[in-house]
């Protein structure tokens, strides 16, 4: 059976108008996503699809959690909006009779907000895509360009901090290659130790601050 075709817009991004402080709206492919002050200093938002008799898709009514400030309410009500596009796509490439363009599902899954890594997992879980295939696939879309550079760096920046507390460090051409973490260990083993220099994890944490 056809699906029904819903003609979205990912391009546009998401734009709220009226009073953040008090009531706001953002119209967004196809969607709508409001949220509201209530009376109790907590907030409330939904989001609709517009091109789907206003069907209601999610809302803080469905959650016994309590939203403080409006920033946080439109960032779930966003956070709903995307998966539900995300997931949409999905099925509706699923269920076609026409072969799948990948490349455009990871175009369309970057527009929508989707981060690199979920698309990888996407591919995996969804289309039977082997892990290391998902992983060039979206490493070689053009619209995740210098993506795999950042990932190389980020994680040769991970073990060469990691190495100067692990156990075992294996070399290639000079380079940290992997590390090796003997959890069996009892921490009182290098309380002095630690008590000399930082933890292996402010180390790490301080090579990615802004």
């Amino acid at each position: 059976m056809k699906m029904n075709e819903k003609n979205r817009d990912y391009n546009q991004p998401i734009q709220w108008s009226g009073d953040l402080d008090d009531d706001c709206t953002a119209k967004w492919s196809g969607l709508m996503l409001r949220a509201e002050w209530m009376d109790e200093d907590y907030w409330w938002w939904c989001v609709y699809d517009t091109l789907d008799n206003q069907n209601q898709i999610d809302s803080a009514n469905e959650y016994d959690e309590r939203i403080i400030g409006g920033e946080k309410a439109r960032e779930k009500a966003e956070e709903v909006a995307k998966d539900y596009l995300k997931n949409e796509l999905i099925h509706k490439l699923k269920n076609s009779e026409e072969e799948i363009d990948f490349d455009k599902l990871i175009s369309d899954l970057k527009r929508i907000g989707i981060s690199p890594i979920v698309t990888i997992f996407i591919l995996v879980k969804d289309f039977g895509f082997e892990y290391s295939d998902a992983k060039n696939k979206v490493f070689d879309a053009p619209v995740w360009k210098g993506v795999r550079e950042q990932s190389e760096m980020l994680t040769q920046s991970f073990l060469d901090a990691g190495a100067e507390d692990a156990d075992e460090v294996e070399m290639i051409d000079g380079r940290v290659a992997s590390i090796t973490f003997d959890l069996t260990k009892e921490d009182a083993e290098k309380e002095d130790e630690e008590k000399e220099k930082q933890t292996f994890w402010k180390r790490v944490k301080s090579k990615f601050k802004y």
